[in-house]
């Protein structure tokens, strides 16, 4: 049943960038369903202990998955789970209309109404939304999709907070090496008291040991004050600094003196955006109505 747990976190790759670039280590809880076997409760410290997570596993599933039709494959060592699949222990919860545990292949799969749910006690919320899921627990990567012309989510909440959502056709992800990749409409939400704050790109990838994300295609940051375009964002987070380059980055929105809009080969920011720097060909406008109304304007 440790492989499936694993299945479960693997199937939330955009917790850290939901969380705002902020590290997650989440563990598994001890089962009592099957008896534990002697090597269990030191396995459940590693979710990298891959070879003692696999010993974990029951000879079947069935006994912890519920669905309506159970079916067992011997000979290809496969379980095939139909109509209203579910699993839920409190802190691990999935649902989906099919499910498939294919052993020799170290994989197990899942489609149709795809739900995964990780709530750790007094610690932040993770869900998933998606029409196909697939994880390989030997190889540790895995990935989740839409079907054609829709969008598969995914939603942090973290205690009074409002809940940061990720909109995405494709989600891939390594959990041996921390990478975490979203493609096709990128889009994230996150409300803040100043209002929404969106991220968007064709691609979005993830390196969680680095704190680095890299934003591709038609990147765009934005809240209601200002709007950086550019085809290319990089968040780097052990420098605290973000950079955007490719066609023109443009920066635009509101100020104190007014309306403004400016180009540049290259902006870097800190992450705080308190200090932009704008290089390369530097253009830009200003509407301000305190210059407009001033009275020097009468004598042009």
């Amino acid at each position: 049943m440790r492989k499936f747990v694993l299945f479960l976190l693997a199937a939330l790759p955009a917790a850290f960038l939901l969380s705002g670039c902020k590290t997650v280590r989440a563990e598994g809880p001890a089962l009592k369903i099957p008896p534990a076997k002697p090597h269990l409760e030191q396995a459940k410290h590693s979710l990298k202990n891959k070879k003692d997570a696999a010993a974990a596993l029951p000879p079947v599933l069935g006994g912890l998955v519920s669905s309506d039709s159970w079916v067992i494959y011997k000979d290809k060592q496969q379980e095939e789970f139909k109509g209203n699949v579910s699993y839920d222990n409190g802190v691990y919860a999935f649902r989906s209309d099919y499910a498939l545990s294919e052993r020799a292949q170290s994989r197990f799969s899942a489609s149709g109404n795809v739900y995964l749910k990780q709530a750790e006690p007094n610690g932040p919320v993770y869900q998933a939304y998606a029409d196909r899921a697939r994880y390989n627990y030997k190889t540790q990567k895995g990935e989740l999709r839409a079907n054609k012309g829709k969008k598969i989510r995914l939603i942090y909440t973290d205690g009074k907070q409002e809940p940061v959502t990720a909109y995405a056709r494709k989600a891939s992800f390594n959990l041996a090496d921390e990478i975490f990749v979203l493609e096709g409409d990128v889009r994230v939400e996150r409300p803040t008291p100043e209002g929404l704050q969106t991220l968007t790109a064709q691609k979005a990838t993830l390196q969680q040991a680095k704190n680095h994300l890299v934003l591709e295609g038609g990147a765009a940051l934005a809240d209601p004050q200002r709007t950086l375009q550019a085809q290319t964002i990089v968040y780097d987070g052990n420098t605290n600094q973000s950079y955007a380059y490719g066609a023109r980055p443009l920066l635009s929105g509101q100020s104190e003196q007014g309306t403004f809009a400016i180009i540049a080969d290259k902006v870097q920011s800190d992450n705080e955006g308190r200090q932009v720097v704008l290089d390369g060909k530097v253009q830009g406008w200003v509407v301000s109505p305190r210059l407009n109304d001033s009275a020097i304007n009468d004598k042009f």
